[in-house]
């Protein structure tokens, strides 16, 4: 697991502005999506889009689909948005769980 996340520390580090900008937007619409009514906290937002880009990643590469989306790099942006997004709405609903927003 620690190769795993080497690599992905690896693959943000080829363009770390383009991943913090992903990590932001899936962050705020996961957290938009999870609790509507809550205030727009940038901060908060960041924290639960680099989380969930980085479960997202983790999952990608633990799972081998790295190989698959090499095959289809015009699209790898989207799903690397796409990864992003499903773990940032699961960090989200996990800490809306915790803490009613």
């Amino acid at each position: 697991m620690q190769e795993i996340a080497r690599e992905i520390y690896a693959y943000f580090q080829a363009n770390p502005v383009l991943y913090f900008g992903m990590a932001f937007v899936a962050g705020f619409l996961a957290h938009k999506t999870v609790a509507r009514d809550a205030g727009s906290a940038i901060i908060l937002s960041v924290f639960i889009g680099a989380i969930g880009l980085f479960l997202g990643q983790f999952m990608l590469f633990y799972f081998g689909l790295k190989e698959y989306l090499e095959k289809i790099a015009e699209f790898r942006l989207f799903f690397d948005f796409l990864a992003a997004y499903i773990g940032s709405f699961i960090v989200a609903a996990v800490i809306h769980f915790v803490k009613p927003m």
